[in-house]
């Protein structure tokens, strides 16, 4: 067994004090082979030390104490994205974003609306006409790109709040749900463009969990990568982040 340690800037907030689920979950995807299945066990504390011990199934993150914050193991995805909306498409989808109405979580660094800094990623997930997804545009900030290609971290992030609108939408919640599982697979370097499509779809509903899916498009429809999540519907008010 060995252990790293890595620090969650705070401004890669998803719920207020805590780490963006996507972001958190792309900042230990490099520590697994092939596809990275990573399990939140609670919220992921930002600007402190997170100890990352890498074992033979995987890899378990430890914060100040003995507790686990999340757990990854090595996974098989299979690609089930559906054919993506046009740019334009996407693009309209954006102005039925709910987040933009009211958003109790509005500092979050995916999908929160009074984010304007160089890290926010300002994705805003609206339903598309007639199908059962919802997409938005992402214009990926200069922190997004290392080189020539998005930052894999960036693109776990940009796969995270779509999956959690889509759940809430069609799985006709009454309450907002948090990321509990994500598993996602990217393409080996995503060059860096101006502009992506995302979309996020539901899988199904069991009780307070959701399964949900998300891709990442070029905006001419090449897909970039996807996702399988699962989502806890909250007892309280909250968003996905």
């Amino acid at each position: 067994m060995s252990h790293r340690e890595i620090v969650i800037d705070p401004t890669f907030e998803g719920p207020p004090g805590s780490a963006h689920g996507g972001y958190a979950c792309g900042m230990l995807a490099p520590y697994l082979a092939a596809d990275a299945e990573i399990t939140l066990r609670r919220p992921v504390p930002l600007g402190t030390v997170l100890r990352i011990a890498t074992h033979d199934t995987g890899v378990t993150v430890y914060g100040d104490g003995d507790d686990p914050v999340a757990e990854g193991a090595s996974t098989q995805l299979a690609d089930r994205t559906p054919p993506p909306p046009t740019f334009a498409e996407a693009l309209a989808a954006t102005a039925s974003f709910p987040g933009l109405g009211a958003h109790p979580y509005p500092r979050c660094v995916g999908c929160g609306t009074r984010r304007m800094d160089a890290s926010a990623m300002r994705i805003f997930p609206g339903p598309l006409s007639a199908r059962a997804l919802v997409a938005a545009v992402w214009y990926p900030a200069p922190d997004a790109i290392a080189g020539e290609c998005i930052r894999p971290e960036y693109a776990w992030a940009a796969l995270d709040c779509p999956g959690g609108w889509a759940a809430m939408r069609f799985g006709q919640v009454d309450r907002p749900a948090v990321l509990g599982r994500m598993a996602a697979r990217l393409s080996p370097s995503i060059t860096a463009q101006t502009a992506y499509i995302v979309v996020g779809w539901l899988d199904s509903v069991s009780g307070r969990k959701l399964a949900a899916g998300s891709a990442l498009y070029t905006r001419d429809g090449d897909v970039q990568g996807f996702s399988r999540q699962t989502w806890i519907t909250l007892a309280e008010a909250g968003t996905p982040g």
